[in-house]
Parts: C-alpha cells; structure tokens; sequence
C-alpha cells in the first residue's frame, strides 16, 4: 500500500513538472503579438492617447529583446475627417511609420470606395489581408492584397486568416467585390497554413462578426481577434479564453504565444494602457502636420447653435434625428428637389450639442466624414415608397440605411409586417402618388445602389452641375448662411406605436 502511494506520488511529480508555469507566466522565448485596430481618426482630445503613443509602446515592446510583432486589425483607414478629403492616405502615411506585419482588412477600409482602398493597399509597406473577398469581375483576389499572412517567428510560426464582413459591399459600396462562403474559405485557408508550417492559427473578425468561435471549437483555428466595435461581446478568444476590452478601451492587447515541451500550444493575454507610454517624437510630428492642415481648411466657426441636439447611433439610425432633419434640408435647399431621402450612416459624429455652442466646418466634416456627394434622381412615387420602406425597415434594426427626410411626412406601424409598415407618405403636405414622378435628393451612395437601396439604380439622374458637391460642403455652407441653427425633431418620421393616442 504505502508502495502504491509512493509510485503514485512520483508520478504525480513527474506530471506537475512536466506542466507549464502558467502562474509564472509566459517563457521568455514566448511569441508576443501586439494588437491594435479601430483608430481611423488622428483629431482626437488632447488628453487622449494615440498612435504616437503606441508607436513608444511598440518600439519599446520590440526592443525588450523579446520576440515581438505588431499586427493590425483594421477599420483604421477610415471614416475620418481628414480622410474624406485625402481617402486616407494620410492613415497610410502614419501605419507605414508604425509598421505593422500586416493589416487586416475590414468594411471601414473602404470608407472611400472600392477603388481607394487598393490604392492604399498598393501604398502601403506592410501587406493587406483578406481572405474572403476576391474581385467579382475576375474571380481573383483584390488588386494589392493578400489572401492570408504567415508570421514567422523565433520558436513559433503564426497563420492568420481574415473575414471581412459583406457589408463591405452592402454598405460601404463595394460593389466590384465579391465574398465568399466563410465556412470554406476557414477551412481551406486554415488546411493551406497548416501544410505551410503554421504552429498556431488565428481568425481576424470584422466589426460585424461577433461569434466566430465555431471555427476554434472545431479546430480550424487556435483564437480570433474581434476587430474591436462597441457593438461586439469580445476583442479577443485565445483557446477558449475570452477578453472584453481592447483598443477602444485605451488599450493594446499583448497575446503571448508558446508550447510546452509536450509541444502543447498556449496562449497568455494582457492588456497594455496606451496612456502609460510617452508619445513618439515622429509619429507625433507627422500627426500634427498633418492636423495643421485641416485645422487651415476646418476650424473657421460657422453658425451658432439655438437648440440642444445629439447624434448619437442609437437615434440617428432608429428615427427622425434633429440634425439629420438639418442636413436634410440643406441638401434639399442646395438642389431645390421635391424632396429629400437621406441613409442616417452618413452621419457618424456620435456626439451631443448644447445650445449657445459654435459649429464649425471640421464639426460638420466630423459628423459626414465619407466624402458622399449629392444626387438628384427623377423618381417615380412607388419606387420612393419602396425605397422609404427599405429604410424603415433598416430603423427596425439600427442599420445605417435607415431614413432621414426632408419635406416630407411619413407614419408608418414598426409592429407590421416587413414590406407593409409604411402607413401614409406626403410630400409638402401632399398625399405620395404612386404613378406621378418626384426630384429626390439623395446621396450618390444611395443613387448606386448601396444600402440596400437598389430600387434607385434605375432612376434617371437629373445632370445639374451641383449635384457634385461634397455633401458636408453643402450643409456647412448651409449652415453659415443662416448663422444660428436650430434643428429640432419635427414629425417627420413617426412611428404609431409611440403615439400617444389619448392626447
């Protein structure tokens, strides 16, 4: 009996031995990945941390004499202020002076259209990734990116795999692109890293994919990083582990990676405080030039604000919105349509305003960052409420297709059937004919089709000189002709249900 013990107890030893440290943390030869993602945006608080402060954090992980790599997970070339006027580049710049291994490529990369997106690719000195889009017209992969990324380390080689999301297309207009089924493309992408060398595989998730975590119960990959989102439950699944904070946060995320000497693969997190680190003399000068200039062509104070307002996501994109009321109206005034039709995904400021406050131009490019331009389209009065029903479907759901109008008055029931919610439609205080012709003004985002608004392709495009001006252009000019502003909610849009039918 006390033989039995003995062996058992040796063995027992032999086991815990044989086990990796993990109170100790991870071995010094570990593979450290350093994550970032989300920061399209150089004007930002003084008091906020950024990228000159990551690119110390970065040179200083990298000089630790660990092995140490920088990877980006995207939504970082825009929306911007300063991107709706250069598509980016200058996000291009600054990520080249950062240089990561890679960056991944998601929907907001193609703030600027199909067409910026692989110039930048093409002007940038780290690769492009992403493994589900190819290019519709050919089949192949897009101009200027990548498939997949293959790290290889000391002790350690990484395969990464990258889903862009659809809404690439839907929303972002990335219509010459194509996505394929991202079950296969895991799979086989995932078989091709192995059979290259690949120790370890991780899933790089656009803002719109919130559980891809089959993909690592099944074995295919090891984690994935969420590109972080507000919207979305994690940053970060390592083997199972799960992590909530991230670059939004303030944070890099530091992923260690290693095997035991049972060749058993693990993974270590932690969370570095980007305010921790001093900003990088060169990074930090490149930012500020480049603030310099849009500062020049931005800050000039337009108008005065007479009431309080907000934009914020969760009511811009789920009704009538006073300053989407506003912009509304600057458009219509800018092309005297009949009336306006306006996707709420336009505005991206997320703020609140008080009254007595002054807007300027850079506050106006900051809530229409894309650059859109404005278009008249010759519309018949059913294919206008097809389109308004597309939209008030979108609100159902948060979408940034949902409408904002102008000069016009529109109930609809949001507990109806989808297709059959839009109860009443007037322009001008006039019933919508279904067989009589409009001039709607719309963005050129819409007139192409994106957002779901396909209904409008085919209508006429009324070619009138000014129809190409940028939108925010439009509204701050709008804006400084009257001097004081006052956008307020007016029953534009109203849904019965909140109705309060004893008043």
């Amino acid at each position: 009996m006390r033989y039995g013990v003995a062996v058992f107890g040796l063995i027992l030893s032999l086991v815990v031995a044989a086990m990796p440290a993990h109170s100790d943390g991870p071995p010094e030869n570990a593979l450290r990945l350093l994550y970032f993602s989300s920061y399209p945006e150089i004007v930002q608080p003084v008091e906020k941390p950024g990228l000159a402060e990551l690119s110390t954090l970065i040179k200083t992980e990298q000089q630790s004499g660990r092995d140490v790599y920088f990877i980006n997970g995207g939504a970082s070339l825009g929306p911007s202020v300063l991107g709706a006027l250069d598509g980016g580049a200058h996000m291009v710049d600054i990520l080249n002076a950062l240089s990561p291994e890679f960056m991944a490529i998601g929907k907001k990369e193609f703030a600027y259209g199909y067409d910026e997106m692989i110039v930048n690719a093409l002007a940038s000195a780290f690769p492009l990734v992403t493994s589900n889009l190819v290019d519709r017209q050919t089949g192949r992969q897009v101009d200027g990116t990548d498939p997949y990324f293959l790290l290889e380390g000391e002790n350690l080689t990484v395969g990464f795999i990258v889903l862009t999301s659809v809404n690439a297309i839907m929303e972002y207009g990335a219509t010459q692109a194509h996505a394929l089924d991202i079950h296969e493309v895991v799979k086989q992408t995932s078989e091709e890293l192995r059979e290259l060398g690949a120790d370890a595989i991780f899933l790089m998730g656009d803002t719109d994919y919130d559980d891809l975590g089959e993909h690592r119960k099944n074995g295919a990959v090891d984690g994935i990083f969420y590109t972080h989102n507000f919207g979305n439950p994690y940053t970060l699944d390592h083997q199972g582990e799960m992590l909530t904070e991230g670059p939004l946060d303030g944070n890099v995320i530091a992923l260690d990676l290693w095997r035991d000497t049972g060749g058993t693969l693990h993974s270590a997190a932690t969370l570095i405080p980007l305010n921790s680190y001093p900003a990088d003399d060169g990074v930090a000068g490149l930012i500020t030039s480049y603030r310099q200039r849009l500062s020049e062509r931005l800050s000039p104070p337009v108008a005065t604000l007479g009431t309080a307002f907000d934009t914020l996501r969760e009511h811009v994109r789920t009704g009538e919105n006073a300053f989407g009321n506003f912009v509304a109206d600057a458009l219509r005034a800018h092309l005297n349509a009949d009336a306006i039709l306006l996707n709420s995904g336009a505005i991206r400021g997320n703020r609140t305003y008080t009254r007595g406050e002054t807007l300027s131009r850079g506050d106006i490019q900051r809530e229409l960052p894309f650059g859109n331009r404005t278009a008249l389209l010759k519309l018949k009065g059913a294919t206008l409420r097809a389109a308004i029903e597309h939209g008030i479907e979108c609100s159902k759901s948060s979408d940034g297709c949902a409408p904002q109008v102008s000069n016009m008055e529109i109930r609809f029931d949001g507990n109806a059937p989808a297709g059959k919610r839009t109860l009443t439609i007037k322009l001008d205080g006039t019933l919508l004919e279904d067989d009589k012709y409009y001039l709607i003004g719309v963005t050129d985002f819409m007139a192409s089709g994106n957002d779901g608004y396909y209904m409008l392709t085919e209508a006429e495009r009324i070619p009138l000189r000014h129809t190409n001006r940028a939108m925010w252009d439009v509204v701050a000019e709008y804006a400084e002709k009257q001097k004081v502003i006052s956008p307020r909610q007016e029953g534009r849009l109203t849904d019965i249900r909140s109705v309060d039918t004893h008043d």
